[in-house]
């Protein structure tokens, strides 16, 4: 990692959705599916803040959203601050922003570029890869449907709509078959010991997201 990179975790309090993300440059946070970190929720306007990085030192900058945002305990509303680092809350999500230099972990979900996200799916294998290994190689024809649509917008929301259009087609399916079919793979991950809940995250009424 860069110095020039920084890390942002998210966690949704009260939930188990939460993943961290690699940033440089300004990124985006809003509900709006361009957003660079997107978190929908009714409370976060489609485009909320911006974070950034600079001279060691981060500028986070509420974008006009309705319901502005908090830093360090203070209220942001079309306005602007430098920290060192600390607690950003956007909605009901909590954001806490680390510099590249101060991170020592290794287990992130990638941003923008080429670094590899923990969930991969291999097209030319048929096999779902966390982390780098091969975990699933018996995928029924759905179940890899599943995992190319969620891997494919990943670190992006799918909705339940776009999810079941594309796995079954419009009007084909309902809300207790995509269920279904996301709890079967899931049961499959936790088979291979993986904590199957944190890669594939539902956000409930919404959609999911793989990480």
């Amino acid at each position: 990692m860069r110095e020039a990179e920084f890390v942002v975790n998210v966690s949704l309090p009260g939930t188990r959705e939460r993943f961290s993300r690699v940033c440089s440059g300004t990124v985006t946070i809003g509900r709006s599916s361009d957003a660079d970190i997107q978190l929908v929720h009714p409370l976060i306007s489609r485009h909320h803040a911006e974070v950034s990085l600079q001279d060691g030192r981060f500028l986070i900058r509420d974008a006009g959203s309705r319901n502005g945002t908090v830093v360090n305990d203070a209220l942001l509303q079309d306005d602007a601050r430098l920290v060192d680092g600390g607690v950003v809350l956007v909605g009901p999500y909590v954001l806490h922003l680390t510099r590249g230099d101060a991170f020592e972990g290794d287990t992130l979900i990638a941003g923008a570029g080429d670094r590899p996200l923990r969930l991969r799916l291999d097209k030319d294998l048929h096999v779902l890869v966390v982390d780098g290994r091969p975990v699933l190689e018996r995928l029924a024809g759905r179940e890899y449907r599943l995992l190319e649509v969620l891997t494919g917008a990943a670190p992006a929301i799918v909705s339940n709509q776009a999810l079941g259009d594309a796995i079954w087609g419009g009007g084909a399916w309902d809300a207790y078959m995509l269920h279904n079919l996301v709890r079967r793979v899931r049961r499959k991950l936790e088979e291979q010991g993986r904590d199957a809940d944190q890669l594939i995250v539902t956000l409930p009424g919404v959609g999911y997201r793989a990480t």
